[in-house]
């Protein structure tokens, strides 16, 4: 006998586990408000269609245009602190998704991409080196780095 499980249940429970891990971070905000603001913009984060910033979230999520100014304040809100959302995240993302150790040490991955600007006195430019085996390329550009570091998660081994 098979099992099928249609989309709408794998969506429901993708959302239940969305919303738990997102209750996690309810004591990190001082006011209701603000906290139902980091919601939407988590969620806008993950469901945007282009890299353009908070119009991204407000134009994917169609949330009304006078509601922008509120979006902004939410980022220089006093309801709330990095660190506190920073702890609160390593302490989630080791309850939800066990590390993957390595050696005693946790295993983390990282990307990154070299932009090349034209101009050296914009904000974020510096002189990056090349890593080319390519002769004809310069051993240095300038230009902006852009780059992710995440978590490898495993199961836990016992």
């Amino acid at each position: 006998m098979r099992v099928y499980i249609t989309f709408m249940q794998i969506a429901t429970i993708m959302l239940k586990f969305i919303n738990t891990i997102l209750n996690e971070f309810r004591h990190c905000f001082s006011r209701e408000k603000t906290f139902h603001w980091f919601v939407t913009i988590i969620m806008g984060l993950m469901l945007r269609s282009d890299q353009l910033g908070l119009t991204s979230i407000m134009r994917d999520l169609a949330l009304p245009s006078h509601r922008y100014e509120t979006l902004v304040h939410f980022f220089r809100s006093s309801a709330w602190s990095l660190e506190s959302l920073r702890r609160k995240w390593l302490q989630t993302v080791k309850r939800f998704a066990p590390l993957f150790y390595l050696n005693g040490r946790v295993v983390l991955v990282g990307d990154g991409m070299k932009q090349a600007k034209e101009a050296r006195h914009m904000p974020g430019v510096k002189k990056l080196h090349q890593e080319s085996e390519n002769t004809s390329k310069a051993a240095y550009i300038f230009g902006h780095l852009f780059g992710g570091i995440g978590v490898l998660m495993g199961t836990p081994v016992k």
